[in-house]
């Protein structure tokens, strides 16, 4: 692991350092309020220092350092490639369901597909992890800060 994360910290790096590059062109903040560069220019300076720690936490252990942990890495379990595909694949299908079903229904078919399908959770734990966290995202974003969905056949 300490070659893919030397690796994986500096491709991620220089992702983070584009996007922050691309960030600064944006307004930081208004007088009374953050504009529109705020969250991005965080965002990729914390993406940016922690790609960074990963590369040199796996420079530092391919070299050997103290305290680096020299065991195999685990080997990757064979379900597991196939819930990455999955998981793409009903992320794309929210994106088609949006325009027809709405942003609230595509997300909760996805999460109950990703909690049910993907994870294979119980039931209750897939309904309630999926509505709980549609009505979270729902009321922050739509009642507070009053953010535009694209709005399905049952109105929301």
């Amino acid at each position: 692991m300490t070659r893919a994360n030397f690796v994986g910290g500096l491709l991620l790096s220089a992702f983070f350092g584009a996007t922050l590059w691309e960030a600064w062109s944006f307004q930081y903040g208004t007088e009374f309020a953050p504009g529109p560069g705020f969250a991005p220019v965080w965002l990729s300076a914390i993406g940016l220092c922690v790609s960074l720690l990963i590369a040199a936490h796996g420079l530092w252990a391919m070299r050997g350092g103290e305290g680096s942990d020299k065991r195999a890495a685990p080997a990757l379990e064979k379900w597991g490639l196939g819930r990455v595909a999955l998981s793409l694949l009903g992320l794309a299908a929210m994106v088609l369901l949006t325009e027809p079903l709405g942003l609230v229904a595509s997300i909760l078919l996805f999460l109950l597909y990703l909690t049910l399908v993907v994870q294979r959770h119980s039931v209750a734990v897939g309904i309630g992890a999926s509505v709980g966290t549609v009505v979270f995202v729902y009321v922050v974003f739509v009642y507070f800060l009053e953010v535009p969905i694209p709005k399905g056949p049952l109105g929301f």
